[in-house]
């Protein structure tokens, strides 16, 4: 593999998260094998390529992966000073095809409301590893964290009030690449959670979730992707059914968080600070369900009553 646009790629180290990067490389990796294959140039690519590449792996791919996927063809282009080919109006109407033939929505994440956060929360065991467990799904809870968040709070950032309550700094996010940081909040008694957890590890500063070990505690912090897998642990160890498993992600506790506060009365505004949202409409996708089953309720209560016929 010609490994130029690769060593291209360390160019957005500092100015990109880690996770973009991985990101750029696998999507262009998978369209570079794709060419080999079948005999086209990678780069530059022509427009007719990208084309080609759509059509070969629409089938199999959601529109969002496909997307995604020009997004790192597009960058590697740029940073080798190419030519886009994602830009061409072929490519465009490809897309537009697609998109209007598959449709754009994405499967949600199911989300970890009160109740089932509950049942995974009291699943755990109480050693350090259910500790560590109790405490991820506490606090990614309460912050409305994106997994990638959650793996990278450090224990130095987190502060406890007079009332049991606490707050730790989310210094980075998928929406803040700058690092503003946001605060999130943290209840008693997921503070007492969180505390637990941190004494039986002995942890003061550094990561704040880390891979357990039979006599030890990791240095580093967990993968972003262990999250999904604890919370599915977790899951069957509370006798949830499969299919409730598989929808589990690490979103979910971001998502049944934001069901919960708008399920309550909470305005749209509160819920987008809370999560970090710089728009309205993941939230109010995240939250559709329950302002239709809310409207549909209003609907049949204006309904005028009439007895039996």
């Amino acid at each position: 593999m010609n490994s130029e646009w690769l060593e291209e790629l360390t160019r957005l180290e500092g100015a990109y998260s880690d996770n973009t990067i991985r990101g750029y490389r696998a999507d262009f990796e998978d369209f570079y094998a794709w060419c080999e294959v079948t005999g086209n140039i990678a780069l530059p690519a022509a427009a007719e390529t990208v084309v080609e590449y759509i059509g070969a792996i629409e089938v199999t791919k959601a529109p969002a992966t496909i997307q995604r996927r020009l997004c790192g063809i597009a960058r590697v282009h740029r940073l080798l000073d190419h030519g886009d080919p994602t830009q061409a109006q072929s490519v465009k109407l490809a897309m537009r095809r697609m998109l209007r033939q598959r449709g754009r929505r994405q499967k949600q994440a199911l989300g970890l409301v009160s109740d089932l956060r509950e049942k995974l929360i009291a699943a755990c065991g109480d050693d350090r590893r259910g500790l560590r467990d109790r405490a991820i799904i506490a606090v990614g809870y309460d912050t409305l964290c994106r997994r990638s968040e959650l793996v990278s709070l450090l224990a130095q950032d987190v502060d406890r009030s007079g009332d049991g309550s606490g707050s730790v700094l989310i210094r980075r996010s998928k929406t803040d690449q700058i690092g503003e940081g946001r605060l999130g909040y943290l209840s008693p008694v997921t503070m007492d959670r969180l505390s637990a957890w941190l004494e039986a590890a002995e942890i003061t500063e550094g990561p704040i979730f880390r891979a357990v070990y039979p006599r030890s505690v990791a240095q580093r912090g967990l993968n972003s992707y262990q999250v999904t897998r604890i919370l599915k642990r977790a899951a069957g160890r509370a006798g949830l059914d499969d299919e409730t498993i598989r929808q589990l992600s690490g979103h979910s506790m971001r998502v049944g968080a934001a069901l919960d506060m708008v399920e309550n009365g909470i305005d749209l505004v509160p819920v987008m600070h809370a999560g970090g949202w710089k728009s309205p409409g993941m939230v109010l996708r995240y939250t559709q369900q329950i302002s239709l089953a809310k409207s549909g309720m209003a609907m049949l209560a204006a309904l005028p009553r009439t007895g039996p016929q």
